[in-house]
């Protein structure tokens, strides 16, 4: 782990736990409301129930508070295959020769869907 993900887990392990202590309402706690235990901390009501749901979802590991990566998961943006599928049969239909076999030909292997619409539009 990254010496900046310790410095987050760091923070909000102790936050978490004295979250949980005083919803319980455990007798030996810090703060007798949550409000109480936001402004000791300098953080909003909002955020630590953010964190503490994250926590909660990640079965309370460390590596659950750590933010999640940015952009775009891998395939999401990819059009769905039946589709797809739907836009070659029409391709086909008006004459126009699959791009993946043109590129097969040319190439050695098939490339991309962006590869293969941009080629057949130009």
């Amino acid at each position: 782990m990254l010496y900046s993900q310790q410095i987050i887990v760091k923070r909000w392990i102790p936050i978490l736990k004295e979250y949980e202590r005083t919803k319980a309402k455990v007798t030996p706690r810090q703060f007798k409301f949550i409000k109480d235990l936001c402004a000791a901390h300098h953080i909003s009501r909002k955020e630590l129930s953010r964190y503490y749901r994250k926590w909660v979802e990640g079965n309370r590991q460390p590596e659950a508070l750590l933010p999640m990566k940015r952009g775009a998961r891998p395939g999401s943006r990819r059009t769905p295959k039946p589709i797809e599928r739907n836009i070659m049969n029409a391709k086909t239909s008006l004459g126009v020769r699959p791009t993946h076999c043109t590129l097969k030909n040319h190439l050695g292997e098939p490339k991309g869907q962006s590869m293969q619409f941009s080629t057949v539009s130009s």
